[in-house]
């Protein structure tokens, strides 16, 4: 099920880049996530919006943290996830040349 974001993704985008920036989000490339019914508790830490019980969460298992994410919320901080590790990975193979 699809949920829809409350912000506009050029709002999300900044918001992950600066909680990534502070420490608050993980750069990691996740490739288990469980899809559950929402429990109401947790708050997604890039919207601040709490993923109610009629919606999905997304919970990255290899995270090394406990994060609970709407759907749209956790594809943008893959997203820039992704462009992050692809940059260090350029920088390594440039200072290897």
């Amino acid at each position: 099920m699809y949920t829809e974001a409350a912000l506009p993704e050029s709002e999300l985008r900044t918001r992950v880049q600066q909680r990534i920036e502070e420490g608050r989000l993980p750069v990691a490339f996740v490739r288990l996530v469980n899809a559950e019914a929402g429990a109401g508790g947790h708050e997604c830490p890039v919207c601040d919006q709490p993923v109610k019980r009629d919606k999905v969460e997304y919970d990255p298992r290899n995270a090394n943290h406990h994060l609970i994410f709407h759907y749209s919320c956790y594809l943008i901080w893959q997203r820039e996830c992704a462009r992050r590790i692809r940059a260090e990975r350029a920088n390594l193979s440039e200072r290897q040349r």
